[in-house]
């Protein structure tokens, strides 16, 4: 014990110090080594721990004497004694090693390839492109000398503008391209490069110098520049520009405090003024005013295509790519995903290659190569610009990262999944809060360094889906590789190399899984159908110490028994696989945390998992609208696993409901979907779960309501509630229902009378937090509608057949903060009117099969934030008014409609032609 007690001591030092090694910019090859041998070791001394865990585990549960287990034991005891003694000699060999052979003094004079700041050469050479050369970004160019030229009544400070987006996007070509545009309409500019690393008082001497540098009068810099400290440079600066509008670019801002630091040089009272930040957080761009920010996005494919035949072909006068090599080039285009540095450094490497298929295929297939050997130009060009953005990563951050390159090329990676992973895999720090809310940080995080694009948010603008850029995946599958984090076997004609990588991602068959110990693994991940009985039952017998398995679209119909001896399991992922049933011996796996069923063709849960006491998520159903789920019956030992954190049960379980009698002993539960409402679970069993965070609850009939809101008045925690009634049935007694302030999402599927509707506003009035209500079968009208709209943090409002008036009014000042309104199925409606102020920050505005509405909404053009407007299914009066379909007269309301709505960016509109719903873009 004391031996052990001292290797986790020596563990987490390791662990320390390969954290900040990690991280340092510059590593001889010594230091390089050093740092793999710590790494293997600090592998090493995990399994060693872990296997002590398991075998004390053993000893001191079951029926036999402790004492009959240690002597069973002996010899594994002995093992672990030796290894223990292995990992001391190694450690201390290593140690010797790097003072032996330190290399530190003879590689002083080696000039390192990249400054700490970045490629400068890379930056200056911005200046230097023409403008014929600058493709896709013409939007994006109007914009920002829009914003530099306008004059803001309400302005008293220099205004600051922001662009940020992730490394390569062409920022710093952007930006450059403008100021050259516009500076000479201003009293002094200046353009800054301010990198990583940066210092206040040299910062400041460049700024100054700049300023200097592009003096129209040509006057002479002091002389003492050099020497002067930071108050002199302040003093210095703010005398210069004393009187003047002037512009000045800072590109590559990594640090919020950067404007801190040196305001008082710069913020004077002239506002016509312009501070222009370059950036690849989202974090550092809010500095600017958020009016005035953007997110540079990737080049569209004609934009991309374009950018590479001009760089591929400089030669020829054309610059258009010959017909034999378009479908290779192509594919080369596609693998650059829109990132123009990437583009450009690829098509530039072509350029200087013979001009056949051959020769060209030659470098797609190499591609991966590229892009990350260090005797690659691309690589210089590419990954050691974005690189910076790993390097920028703070440790916490850092496993969560690479984790998502473990996913496949173009891979949408559900959020809550990702969640879950990363928590079971044990990178997500203890807080106060849950480690889920904690690991939703991180992930947000990770989108606003832009590291991760975001596909998909939900009504309240949570992420729910995001993906990796190739070439930002193709970078940290390198660096996966080289810290041993993980290991992709992406193509079915790889070998699987012997590795001491921790995890192994599956995305293509393996026909060569060697059987040999792989204790070192900790995860494996299994995509599409990549993975058969045999090849799972290897990896069960070879890796013992796993914490991760997902089997995801595996094809296997069987669980082996051997699952079970996993000891160390946290996560077992059976989503949309052939499994009907599990092992009753799955009560051993006394670690679970998560397990995912749902999509699976299991039918019945086995006794044995009322033994899983750490588990905390039971996923049993995902499809939740469609009942798809094979499981038909859950036993009623669910409700002793008393650790459990989250249950979905499937959508209508019906007869089954018996079952959940005992629900109330899972005072631990922090969410529970789906559950059916009977007078025993309302009363009896939901009030004692005031842990929850998410609760759904279907079948609510009237005599349920007031014991229902009793029991959600204690859910002190609750922040998201969905709850649906019987067939027909009323949601009464709304003004006895005080929801907790937490709440953030409201579902209210059931009919409300009409004094229900002052009730719910009332009660709800305060709640600062309720940013999404979603209504169903409502039935509002005139009279009731205002009542909603005093709700003051309402950021999303959909109504599904819960809107019966004929007409809908938003007063002056209504619903402030809404982003999206959604109204589906209002039969009567056929008229919107909306007044000057209302709804004053609307995005999106959906209006849904409302047959009756014959004309737009009174007042649309003052939604001028307004970027997406959708009628599917109007009358046919309001189609041909919009597509001027009915003759002169018409075709001039026509005219006029389209002024109207000439602001909003994206209008669509949905109708019937010749028997099929067509769509057309206004």
């Amino acid at each position: 014990m004391k031996d052990i007690s001292e290797i986790k001591d020596e563990l987490e030092s390791m662990l320390s110090f390969l954290r900040i090694a990690e991280r340092l910019k510059e590593k001889d090859e010594s230091t390089k080594t050093f740092i793999k041998q710590t790494r293997d070791l600090a592998f090493d001394i995990e399994d060693i721990i872990d296997e002590f865990t398991y075998k004390l585990g053993e000893e001191q549960g079951g029926v036999l004497p402790r004492a009959i287990k240690r002597c069973r034991n002996i010899k594994t005891w002995d093992d672990l004694s030796s290894k223990l003694k292995e990992i001391k000699i190694k450690l201390q060999n290593i140690m010797e090693r790097r003072t032996r052979y330190d290399t530190r003094g003879m590689e002083s004079e080696v000039k390192p390839r990249i400054a700490v700041g970045g490629s400068k050469s890379h930056v200056e050479l911005a200046h230097f492109v023409e403008e014929d050369d600058i493709v896709g970004i013409d939007k994006y160019r109007d914009l920002l000398l829009k914003w530099l030229k306008d004059e803001d009544e309400q302005q008293r400070q220099p205004m600051i503008i922001s662009v940020f987006g992730m490394g390569g996007l062409g920022k710093t070509t952007l930006v450059t391209h403008v100021y050259k545009i516009i500076k000479a309409t201003f009293d002094a500019c200046a353009w800054v490069a301010v990198s990583q690393s940066y210092e206040t008082d040299d910062l400041l001497r460049r700024i100054l110098k700049e300023f200097y540098r592009e003096d129209r009068e040509k006057r002479q810099a002091p002389n003492n520049i050099d020497t002067m400290d930071c108050r002199s440079l302040v003093e210095t600066i703010r005398t210069y520009l004393q009187c003047k509008n002037y512009v000045l670019i800072l590109d590559d801002v990594w640090s919020t405090d950067v404007l801190d630091n040196i305001k008082n040089a710069l913020l004077n009272s002239n506002s016509n003024s312009r501070i222009v930040l370059t950036a690849r957080s989202c974090d550092v761009a809010i500095l600017a005013n958020k009016h005035y920010m953007f997110e540079l996005k990737t080049l569209e494919a004609d934009h991309s295509w374009d950018l590479f035949c001009k760089n591929a072909f400089w030669k020829s006068a054309n610059k258009i790519c010959p017909q034999p090599l378009e479908q290779c080039a192509k594919k080369i285009v596609e693998k650059c995903g829109g990132l123009p540095l990437a583009i450009v450094s690829i098509a530039r490497l072509l350029s200087f290659r013979e001009q056949t298929g051959f020769e060209w295929e030659k470098v797609y297939k190499d591609l991966e190569w590229y892009l990350t050997d260090n005797a690659s130009k691309i690589h210089e060009k590419v990954h050691d610009i974005l690189k910076l953005s790993l390097d920028d990563l703070p440790h916490y951050l850092r496993n969560c990262f690479l984790y998502c390159s473990s996913f496949p090329e173009d891979y949408t990676i559900e959020s809550d999944r990702l969640i879950r992973l990363w928590v079971a895999e044990g990178f997500i720090e203890e807080r106060e809060r849950t480690m889920e809310e904690v690991a939703e940080d991180y992930l947000n995080e990770l989108v606003h360094r832009c590291l991760l694009q975001v596909v998909h948010r939900d009504e309240v603008r949570r992420v729910q889906g995001c993906r990796m850029h190739d070439i930002i995946r193709v970078l940290a599958l390198s660096e996966s590789k080289e810290l041993s984090f993980c290991m992709v076997y992406e193509h079915s004609r790889e070998k699987l190399q012997r590795s001491k990588a921790r995890r192994l991602s599956i995305l293509s068959n393996i026909t060569n899984y060697c059987t040999e110990d792989k204790s070192h693994l900790r995860s494996v991940l299994v995509f599409n159908n990549s993975m058969s009985y045999d090849l799972l039952l290897s990896v069960l017998r070879s890796s013992k110490f796993l914490r991760v398995l997902e089997l995801g679209g595996a094809l296997i119909e069987k669980l082996p028994s051997e699952i079970c001896n996993l000891f160390n399991l946290h996560y077992l992922g059976l989503r949309a696989t052939k499994i009907k049933e599990l092992p009753r011996s799955i009560g051993k796996l006394r670690n679970l945390q998560v397990l995912h069923t749902y999509d699976s063709e299991i039918e019945k849960l086995p006794k044995g998992i009322t033994e899983l006491q750490k588990l905390r998520h039971l996923f049993l159903s995902d499809d939740l609208d469609t009942g798809e789920s094979k499981i038909e019956k859950l036993p009623k030992e669910i409700t002793e696993l008393q650790k459990l954190r989250h249950l979905i049960l499937p959508y209508y379980l019906g007869k089954n409901i018996k079952a959940l009698v005992g629900i109330r002993r899972l005072k631990g539960l922090h969410s529970l979907a789906n559950i059916g409402a009977t007078r025993k679970i309302v009363r009896r069993n939901v009030e004692a779960l005031t842990e929850l965070r998410t609760f759904g609850i279907e079948g609510v009939r009237t005599h349920h309501c007031a014991d229902l809101w009793n029991s959600i008045t204690k859910m002190n925690h609750l922040s998201n509630l969905d709850v649906i009634s019987g067939r027909g049935q009323e949601l009464q007694q709304l003004g006895t229902l005080r929801l907790p302030l937490p709440i953030q999402e409201l579902w209210l599927r059931g009919k409300l009378d009409k004094t229900s509707v002052p009730e719910l506003a009332t009660s709800f009035g305060s709640l600062t937090n309720l940013i999404g209500l979603t209504l169903f079968y409502a039935n509002l009208d005139e009279d009731t509608f205002p009542y909603l709209q005093a709700l003051p943090a309402l950021m999303f409002l959909g109504l599904y057949e819960a809107y019966d008036g004929m007409k809908l009014h938003f007063q002056a000042t209504s619903f402030p903060k809404l982003k999206e309104l959604l109204i589906q199925d209002a039969p009567n409606l056929s008229q919107v009117e909306i007044e000057r102020g209302a709804m004053a920050s609307l995005n999106k505005l959906d209006l849904h099969r409302c047959p009756e509405l014959k004309e737009l909404p009174h007042g649309i053009e003052y939604l001028t934030t307004l970027k997406d407007l959708y009628i599917w299914r109007p009358a046919k009066e309001l189609v041909e008014l919009l597509l001027g379909g009915g003759g002169g007269g018409e075709g001039d309301h026509s005219n006029d409609c389209r002024t109207r709505v000439r602001h909003i960016p994206n209008f669509t509109i949905g109708f019937k032609r010749d028997g099929k719903v067509v769509e057309e873009r206004i």
